[in-house]
């Protein structure tokens, strides 16, 4: 068996990717949390204007839900945005809708495009059935 030794080149590369990890590091972690920030920001500025909530706040009201304790940024705005409108069918509380959303959108990402394409299946199916009822 041959007896392996780091050469001084390979002693010096990792010495620098050492250096780099330590000088690097917070600097890409700060970037990851100013990233994350904005894209709150984004969502916080979307769900205002179109529901007249701020969720900079937001903490789960309802307990046990699948998305309890889950960062809102997870989820697609646009589905966040669908959803809140939807579950307005079944409360007044804005923030319980979003809530609601969450739980959904936890289990299937595309929940509300989903939701969506069924009940225009449906309404055209539905359309289909008084047209021949009517001959």
């Amino acid at each position: 068996m041959k007896d392996f030794r780091f050469g001084k080149n390979m002693m010096l590369v990792c010495g620098l990717l050492i250096v780099l990890g330590i000088v690097l590091g917070p600097a890409m972690a700060s970037a990851q949390a100013t990233s994350k920030a904005g894209k709150l920001e984004t969502y916080r500025t979307a769900i205002k204007k179109d529901y007249g909530i701020d969720i900079k706040e937001f903490k789960d009201q309802l307990k046990g839900g699948k998305a309890d304790g889950k960062d809102i940024t997870k989820y697609d705005l646009k589905q966040i945005l669908m959803g809140i409108k939807i579950e307005q069918e079944h409360t007044t509380n804005k923030m319980i809708a979003l809530e609601i959303t969450m739980d959904h959108l936890e289990e299937i990402p595309d929940y509300y495009t989903r939701l969506q394409e069924m009940e225009e299946e449906a309404e055209e199916d539905m359309e289909e059935i008084k047209e021949s009822s009517k001959k």
